[in-house]
């Protein structure tokens, strides 16, 4: 199912900068033996590890140095199977560059060792395999030989191996993973031995969880297994409609990754799990409970069920949306606040009587057990003072929670991402702004610690003992990830390993980052994907891929697998533009929002024409979750012209999206409403006809491919595909039953990433894959072009 907000799906989910929630791909470590220069490993056939011993002198030297024009062209151009089969930091919120991406080792509790998890998509098997790698810290820097603990593959749309973390013991390992076929359990690895246990057998996939120090007692978030509610009463007497899903209703059972998910606690030696009464609905994407320390309470982000009426007092804009829309009894809105549950008992009750921010939060239990701090909060209307009460009404904070009397002490109002309540310093570390934090950029570290009752900000701690290494994943724009090992007193560096040195093999596309200012007087930036058979004066097509630009990362793709194909597309000769988030802020929600996007799509059309790099007439598009909806405006409403546009698992804030998913979810009814004038009715009826651009698909002129990736995403896109197929008009459909909003498994993204590779160069370049397996593709396209020329011929 899409994210409304991309926003909210960045810094909450995938973080998932958004767009995006989900499990993340993964591989099979293969490669031969390549000499690099410098300290540093590579992967090797067996799984094995090995390491040269060369100088260190160009350790920063790019692997993936620009390929000169097509004359002295020598290596082969990127394929999407590079992509899928490429070796990346195994985090499921890494998302390229995303949430964790300083956060690349786990390191055992006395800092001797540290562990690395890895992946790669295996296509022949259509599998995503994991390994978990250790390295000794005190070899850090002398070209260590790591030990592979573990290799896990995965059959479905989740990590094999996820959220690892080690107990106090310097030697055990816990975490969430999964072997083909089976579901996603708790595991336990000693490190010495390598025995590997299952700690739970719980009937349904299990989405996260968190354990004490001891590892003696576990919290654990789970799906609810998918049920038939088809029951002989049912059949007698129908079912009572409320807030259920759409799809649900239409496959008969409800439950699986798109339900209301399931708490338990365990203690890993008994069968017997205990259910927690949750008030609220867990968030499938992003929810991971926290436990303390002592293992007593543990608190958990929820989507709130039913508002209270004094929050519509608080003065932000997506609280004054969502507050006012009253959907179904029960059904969970998109406001978030934290509940606080007695692991003995399971019952719970809020922490905090007090919202969460749009853009999330974090939590961390003081090492005594006795508070939580939570970051990015509304606090409590019920001030006394009423200075404090009108700054509580617009203002979040970072506050600590006194447990279980509920005390709230402030610590900060500054904007802050909250990383940890270190043990050793007794300080809270944060990191100051926490979208840029949260979407990889170097933030500065802020630090605070408690007197009394008051907290105040701090230096940073000095260290005592041996300096830990710092462990980083290092790349840009044309430089793929390695991952290092600093010494933050020395600031002395050494390559650990280099993930894919087969690239140097590959005639990688030049990434330049561009930038330029749209009609409506924006500035924008994108990155520009260069052809590798450049060639100075020849013009080449163009592909627009429509947001989540970063300078800082290395992208294959772009910012998502699903849809995506930068360097692919760059290695068939076109200029392939990757563009930022748009930075008009203050339009989003409001009817302006889409017309922004169109205006900024067609100066981009307008700057790169300038440049003489494209064919202006040669242009294709990609709209993926949020940006299906300004790429649906743009083929209506633009007088330029988009040669072929692919729309893949979205929304487009239309009539048919508002009835399907508005009982299931408010959130997204309040928006379509504030983007389109309204509710569809009466007055308002003629905002919609105006804006909405389903009611006018009989002026679209550009062929479209669209991706539907999940049952809901069917139903998202059925709109469009039946309205352009009932008009005359080309459109080809692709439905992926088992694929996420990020496509996981390889097989998915060769149909989701590759089928976009070869519908440009069909629409755009004439050209066609001579595989015989495609030429049905083929047929059905050619029988769209004549649809096209019949078109356009009427329109002439």
């Amino acid at each position: 199912m899409p994210y409304v907000s991309e926003v909210q799906h960045s810094s909450r989910e995938e973080s998932g900068i958004g767009p995006c929630s989900s499990s993340l791909g993964i591989w099979k470590l293969m490669g031969c033996i390549v000499l690099i220069s410098g300290s540093c490993l590579t992967m090797c056939s067996d799984l094995a590890f090995c390491s040269d011993q060369q100088t260190q002198s160009s350790a920063n030297t790019p692997s993936n140095a620009p390929c000169a024009g097509v004359a002295g062209l020598t290596k082969r151009p990127v394929t999407v199977a590079d992509s899928i089969q490429m070796t990346r930091f195994g985090d499921p919120y890494y998302a390229e560059g995303g949430s964790a991406k300083g956060i690349v080792a786990k390191f055992s509790p006395d800092g001797k060792q540290f562990v690395v998890v890895l992946k790669k998509g295996n296509l022949q098997d259509n599998t995503n395999e994991y390994s978990l790698i250790l390295f000794r810290t005190a070899e850090a820097f002398q070209s260590p030989k790591p030990r592979l603990l573990l290799s896990m593959s995965s059959s479905s749309n989740r990590p094999a191996i996820q959220n690892v973390a080690w107990l106090n013991d310097n030697d055990t390992i816990l975490f969430l993973g999964e072997h083909p076929g089976e579901l996603a359990q708790i595991y336990s690895l000693k490190c010495s031995s390598g025995e590997l246990n299952r700690l739970t057998n719980h009937p349904a996939n299990l989405t996260s969880f968190s354990s004490n120090a001891k590892g003696d007692r576990v919290v654990y978030v789970a799906e609810t297994p998918p049920s038939s509610f088809v029951t002989e009463d049912v059949l007698r007497n129908g079912l009572h409609v409320s807030h259920q899903l759409l799809s649900g209703l239409i496959k008969g059972n409800f439950g699986g990754e798109y339900s209301d998910h399931k708490v338990f606690v365990k203690e890993p030696r008994d069968r017997e799990e205990i259910p927690a009464s949750i008030d609220g609905q867990i968030d499938f994407a992003e929810t991971e409970p926290l436990l303390s320390p002592d293992g007593k309470y543990f608190v958990v982000d929820t989507q709130v069920r039913e508002i209270p009426p004094e929050w519509s007092e608080y003065k932000a804009e997506f609280l004054a949306a969502l507050t006012h829309k009253v959907g179904s009894p029960g059904a969970a809105t998109a406001i978030h606040h934290y509940e606080l549950v007695d692991t003995h008992t399971g019952a719970s009750q809020v922490l905090l009587d007090a919202p969460i921010a749009y853009t999330g939060s974090e939590a961390a239990w003081s090492p005594d057990s006795q508070s939580v701090v939570v970051s990015d909060v509304f606090l409590p209307l019920t001030a006394h003072d009423p200075a404090e009460q009108i700054l509580r009404k617009s203002h979040t904070f970072m506050a600590e929670i006194k447990v279980p009397s509920r005390e709230i002490i402030k610590v900060s109002d500054r904007d802050l991402r909250l990383t940890k309540w270190d043990a050793k310093t007794n300080t809270v570390v944060c990191e100051g702004g926490r979208l840029d934090s949260l979407s990889g950029k170097t933030t500065p570290s802020i630090y605070f610690r408690k007197s009394g009752d008051t907290w105040s900000q701090v230096d940073a701690p000095q260290e005592t003992g041996a300096t830990m290494p710092v462990i980083v994943l290092e790349e840009d724009m044309n430089s793929a990830p390695r991952i290092f090992a600093v010494d933050p007193a020395t600031s002395r560096k050494s390559l650990l390993l280099d993930l894919n040195p087969q690239f140097r093999d590959l005639a990688l596309a030049r990434v330049e980052e561009v930038s330029w200012q749209s009609s409506l007087g924006d500035e924008l930036k994108a990155g520009l994907y260069w052809p590798v058979d450049y060639v100075a004066g020849r013009k080449y097509p163009l592909v627009i891929q429509t947001h989540g630009w970063s300078s800082d990362v290395f992208w294959m793709d772009g910012p998502f697998a699903s849809a995506f194909a930068a360097q692919p597309l760059a290695g068939k000769g076109f200029f392939v533009l990757q563009m930022a988030e748009m930075p008009n802020w203050h339009l989003e929600e409001t009817p302006q929002e889409a017309p922004s996007a169109m205006a900024a799509y067609e100066s981009a059309i307008d700057y790169l024409d300038g440049r003489g790099l494209i064919d202006r007439n040669l242009v294709g598009i990609i709209g993926f979750s949020r940006t299906c909806y300004y790429v649906t405006h743009t083929l209506v409403f633009s007088k330029y012209r988009i040669a072929a546009a692919v729309i893949a698992d979205g929304v487009d804030m239309d009539y048919f999206q508002y009835f399907a998913f508005s009982s299931s979810s408010s959130g997204l009814a309040a928006e379509v409403e504030a983007l389109n004038g309204g509710a569809p009715f009466g007055d308002a009826l003629s905002s919609w006809i105006k804006r909405v651009s389903a009611f006018h698909m009989d002026q679209v002129q550009a062929p479209v491919r669209i991706q539907a990736l999940g049952p809901d995403s069917l139903l998202f896109e059925w709109n469009w595909f039946s309205g352009l197929l009932g008009l005359g008009k080309p459109v080809d459909m692709v439905y992926l039953p088992d694929g996420t909003h990020i496509t996981t498994k390889p097989w998915e993204r060769m149909a989701s990433q590759q089928g976009d590779v070869d519908w440009f160069c069909y629409w755009l370049k004439g050209e066609e894959d001579p595989d015989p397996a495609k030429a049905e593709q083929y047929r059905r396209w050619g029988e769209l072009r004549s649809l096209n020329r019949t078109a356009a011929s009427s329109v002439r």
